[in-house]
């Protein structure tokens, strides 16, 4: 009878591995050209200069918020234009610009120490970005003034130059 079982075992286990291989999907992966390294002494293998910073690319319809958002505050518009940056920032709450605007709307509307917070919180994810950190910078100090911390406000101000 064990002779049985085990033939009934390997029966079982040759159609189990039919079953299977039927079952995989037989495409041959490949890498897309695209991924591949570039040939050394092409065009394509230039190297980066220093001190540049890929920027990031931010997506179509945070591109078309942060536009509605600047025209909403060049309108008069705080508060529709920090909505509208609410909405941005629901895509993509590491977008810098995104924050910076935020910050740069609370201080129109005269919240200074949310100005501030915002602003600094741009600043941390604004590394590769030297203008936009100035910026903040300005901003800080401006909030900072207008709440009365004039000591750290001058402090503000030397960071943005």
């Amino acid at each position: 009878m064990r002779a049985v079982l085990t033939s009934t075992q390997w029966i079982f286990f040759v159609i189990v591995l039919f079953f299977t291989a039927s079952c995989a999907d037989h495409r041959v992966a490949s890498i897309p050209q695209t991924h591949l390294p570039p040939e050394i002494g092409t065009p394509s293998s230039k190297t980066i200069p220093a001190g540049y910073h890929h920027k990031k690319s931010r997506p179509g319809i945070v591109e078309s918020l942060i536009r509605t958002a600047r025209k909403e505050l060049h309108h008069g518009q705080p508060e529709a234009a920090f909505q509208t940056l609410e909405r941005a920032l629901n895509i993509d709450g590491q977008d810098s610009l995104v924050w910076h605007l935020m910050a740069k709307t609370r201080s129109v509307q005269g919240q200074y120490g949310q100005a501030e917070s915002l602003a600094r919180k741009s600043n941390t994810l604004s590394a590769d970005n030297a203008s936009l950190r100035k910026k903040n910078w300005r901003l800080i100090a401006n909030a900072l003034e207008k709440q009365g911390r004039i000591q750290e406000a001058s402090l503000a101000k030397q960071k943005s130059m």
